[in-house]
């Protein structure tokens, strides 16, 4: 198994935004442990209680958010995705919040596709629908600013991203667009 301190190409400066610790392995789907199902899982017997409901302007306030945010920036895809879920659920279906973390889930979810696609040679045709995806479902915010986020300009950032995917080309897994926070 590949732990994190085996994969010093992923390691970057991120501003770290919650104090949560980082797992000790990034997984991915069928090279590792299923971090929750399994009894090697970096996250099996973890409490899997609902959050309760939130608004997004206390954003600053959501530890799940805020360490979903480190996990993505430091390339922990499928982690990004678990914290996020949890406040997903917790607001009305198809609401602006919900849209804009299940546009982050389907990014992430890109992510780990394109991640997968390097490391296995798989093909990308998961990262190439599920950018775009989730591209539309963040753009359907309609604001410049988020959640403490830039949104506009972090669209932008993924657009161009992407764009190798549009070529059928994978993009440099380590020039992922970090998320930065409002200070």
């Amino acid at each position: 198994m590949r732990m994190v301190r085996d994969e010093p190409e992923l390691e970057r400066d991120a501003q770290r935004y919650s104090t949560q610790p980082l797992p000790p392995y990034r997984y991915l789907p069928g090279l590792h442990p299923h971090p929750q199902a399994n009894p090697h899982g970096h996250s099996y017997g973890a409490d899997d209680e609902p959050h309760p409901p939130w608004l997004p302007e206390k954003w600053r306030t959501l530890d799940g958010w805020c360490h979903g945010v480190d996990l993505c920036n430091a390339h922990f895809y499928w982690e990004s995705h678990e914290a996020w879920e949890a406040l997903w659920h917790a607001v009305p279906r198809r609401s602006a919040p919900h849209r804009f973390l299940q546009g982050l889930i389907k990014v992430s979810a890109a992510l780990l596709k394109v991640r997968l696609a390097m490391l296995t040679g798989k093909d990308i045709a998961g990262a190439q629908s599920l950018a775009p995806a989730g591209l539309e479902l963040l753009a359907s915010i309609g604001c410049e600013r988020y959640m403490g986020l830039a949104l506009g300009e972090h669209i932008a950032a993924l657009h161009v991203y992407f764009t190798p995917l549009e070529r059928d080309e994978l993009p440099d897994i380590c020039a992922s667009p970090l998320i930065l926070l409002d200070d």
